[in-house]
């Protein structure tokens, strides 16, 4: 490498390289960004009633579970 020009050369390439490396990343990450943006409204709506069920089902759990504490201590068989 007699001349600089040639050490900027390979530098700028270098460094463009890294810039188009840069620049696809961030443009597939705003494409993901997007595509998640838009599929949040029905994933919220199946959150909610998978906490629903869950909530009714630990609920009903609870009730039994209530239900046996109490016949156990009035004696459980009357």
């Amino acid at each position: 490498m007699d001349h600089p020009s040639a050490a900027l050369l390979l530098v700028g390439v270098v460094l463009g390289i890294f810039a188009g490396i840069a620049y696809a990343v961030a443009r597939r990450a705003w494409a993901d960004y997007r595509k998640v943006k838009a599929s949040l409204p029905g994933m919220r709506s199946t959150a909610w009633a998978v906490t629903r069920i869950a909530t009714s089902r630990g609920g009903i759990v609870l009730l039994l579970c209530l239900a046996a504490a109490g016949w156990a201590a009035t004696g459980g068989e009357n």
